[in-house]
């Protein structure tokens, strides 16, 4: 299987020329169009690099995701630059390498060989175990941002986010968790750490929901015995 990349938001003179720089360095191709699709598409599936243009909102935020991910998953990130955007931005946003608008196809070519040897492998790609799913809390003051939800149970969850969080009560979030319907309630951040780590306990939340999600770890834990489910998962916070 060939490694693949993700455009993110490219215009379509970009991907015409992303496209042939992926055809001679033997990369698969993917697309999506928004930052937060991007965010969804790394929780979901493997990819060695990914490409994107900070002219478009959000994509601080899929940057950021591609940081959460662990060390053997993570994509290399390339960000596409305009004449007016300082190259400091990129690279303060965690981007590795810097393709220029407009783009020329010897620039990626040259950029993609030199990230060659940090990208993913594919047999490291196929040993990924557990799929990272979405959920968007609404933080007042605070940037969209992805995190990663490490556990969930019926009465609360613990995320990993970039930054650290503040303790707040009634912070509403939307959870989609496999075969049940969208988790929708509020959850109150009772503790956090330096590290971006928090718990939070759901305050509002009703009968049937909770009834969702604990008809989902029923099921968790018929399908692997007495085993603790591997739970880790893709959030987004964003503001309301």
């Amino acid at each position: 299987m060939k490694p693949k990349i993700l455009f993110v938001a490219a215009k379509p003179t970009c991907i015409s020329v992303l496209e042939q720089a992926a055809a001679q360095t033997q990369l698969s191709t993917d697309y999506c169009d928004t930052a937060q699709h991007a965010v969804e598409r790394l929780g979901q599936r493997c990819y060695s690099a990914l490409v994107l243009d900070l002219d478009h909102p959000g994509m601080k935020s899929a940057i950021e995701m591609t940081h959460l991910l662990p060390a053997t998953e993570r994509p290399v990130v390339f960000a596409m630059v305009s004449p007016r955007m300082p190259v400091a931005t990129a690279y303060e946003y965690g981007a590795n390498f810097v393709l220029y608008k407009p783009l020329q196809l010897e620039q990626i070519l040259r950029s993609i060989r030199a990230a060659r040897g940090f990208m993913p492998s594919e047999r490291r790609q196929s040993a990924r175990h557990g799929v990272r799913h979405l959920v968007h809390f609404d933080i007042p003051g605070e940037a969209c941002h992805p995190a990663l939800l490490l556990e969930v149970s019926a009465s609360g969850m613990s995320v990993q986010t970039t930054g650290a969080i503040t303790l707040t009560e009634n912070v509403p979030f939307r959870l989609q968790l496999p075969h049940v319907p969208a988790v929708k309630g509020s959850a109150e951040v009772i503790w956090t750490d330096s590290s971006g780590r928090a718990g939070l306990v759901f305050s509002r939340m009703a009968a049937q929901t909770r009834q969702h999600i604990q008809t989902w770890l029923a099921s968790q834990k018929k399908h692997r015995g007495s085993r603790k489910p591997e739970l880790v998962y893709a959030a987004s916070f964003a503001t309301v």
